[in-house]
């Protein structure tokens, strides 16, 4: 924050939803909202549980592809909020992972179990990139 004020200006706040925090969720639209726009927060409570299990029905499984259901659990805060588990948004789904010669693809099919009616859901997510 710079002077006298609480809040941190807007590229330095946290950011919640989408395939690398809580999928099911349009990215970077979890918490504080004005005029229909997401403000991001100054705390961002994010976690997920994920089983990788191997494809069904292959003998020898492809190791460069890999497939797991999911659920991740989060929100974003602002400076006046205090952590409340009732804001919490929730989703599971199925992942597939491939590890390709161009980097990790991650594709994912999620379904939000606690949404509120402003939120933006997706239902399919896309990521070429780093899976961590």
């Amino acid at each position: 924050a710079y002077g006298d004020s609480n809040e941190f200006p807007f590229f330095q706040n946290f950011y919640a939803g989408g395939i690398r925090s809580v999928r099911g969720f349009r990215a970077n639209t979890l918490g504080v909202r004005e005029a229909d726009q997401p403000l991001g927060g100054n705390l961002m409570v994010t976690g997920g549980a994920e089983i990788i299990f191997p494809i069904p029905f292959m003998k020898k499984a492809l190791r460069s592809f890999r497939l797991s259901t999911f659920v991740d659990v989060g929100n974003v805060y602002d400076v006046d909020q205090s952590f409340e588990a009732d804001l919490l948004r929730y989703s599971t789904g199925l992942s597939a992972i491939w590890i390709s010669p161009f980097g990790a693809m991650s594709f994912s099919i999620a379904a939000p179990l606690r949404d509120q009616p402003d939120d933006e859901t997706e239902v399919f997510q896309f990521s070429l990139g780093s899976t961590f």
